[in-house]
């Protein structure tokens, strides 16, 4: 599934993309918390678990004692963006809200094709089945080395099953990231998740500003 496919809409999706321990989750509240104080229509999401079927998934996938099969995994991460798309985002952005997702499809690509060795082409059959063609607007990959990550999320409540795998999986996993964000040009960029939280968000204000003023979302602001 490539960026140049998806209806317009008048709202806008933007992802933000990372492995476990980048810094992704607190950059996407950083984001709807800066967007809400400037009285922006918002909607925060996530994958997995944007939905309450989606809640039931994310226990299933991420904090269960199951061990899915790699395509078991792709599946259900599927199942779970269908869900999230339909029921979220999908009437979100036709009302003209700003969706703010905390990872989207690029987790997949990432973590079952490059990090579980999953077909390629096949995750973006999925993804675009998934999605209904619809692709985010704006992505932001937050990278950070895998030992970075790792040491971050050790001893972490949020952690769960993929962020205990080894650094060679979560150094794979990283270079899905970039490679998704190299393959979608312009529409993607990658900020680095080793700098403080504060310049993060600043780097993605930079970024979002003139976007969304583009589109009418936001008049330019701080």
């Amino acid at each position: 599934m490539t960026a140049e496919e998806g209806p317009s809409s008048p709202g806008a999706l933007i992802a933000v993309e990372g492995i476990g321990g980048s810094g992704k989750s607190t950059l996407a509240a950083g984001i709807v918390r800066w967007l809400q104080s400037l009285a922006v229509s918002v909607i925060a999401s996530r994958e997995p678990g944007g939905t309450g079927l989606g809640v039931e998934l994310r226990r299933l996938l991420l904090e269960g004692e199951f061990h899915p099969a790699p395509w078991t995994d792709a599946f259900l991460f599927e199942a779970d963006r269908a869900q999230t798309y339909a029921e979220v985002i999908e009437p979100a952005i036709s009302a003209g809200q700003v969706v703010v997702s905390d990872r989207n499809l690029y987790g997949t690509l990432a973590y079952q094709a490059f990090g579980s060795g999953l077909d390629l082409d096949t995750i973006d059959v999925l993804n675009r089945a998934a999605t209904g063609g619809r692709y985010p607007d704006l992505i932001i990959v937050v990278d950070a080395p895998p030992e970075i990550a790792i040491a971050r999320k050790r001893g972490s409540k949020q952690s769960d099953r993929f962020d205990d795998l080894d650094l060679r999986f979560q150094a794979k996993v990283r270079g899905g990231y970039l490679f998704a964000a190299r393959r979608d040009g312009s529409r993607a960029y990658v900020l680095d998740g080793t700098a403080s939280a504060e310049a993060v968000l600043d780097h993605a204000k930079a970024i979002l500003n003139p976007f969304l003023s583009a589109r009418h979302l936001l008049e330019a602001a701080p």
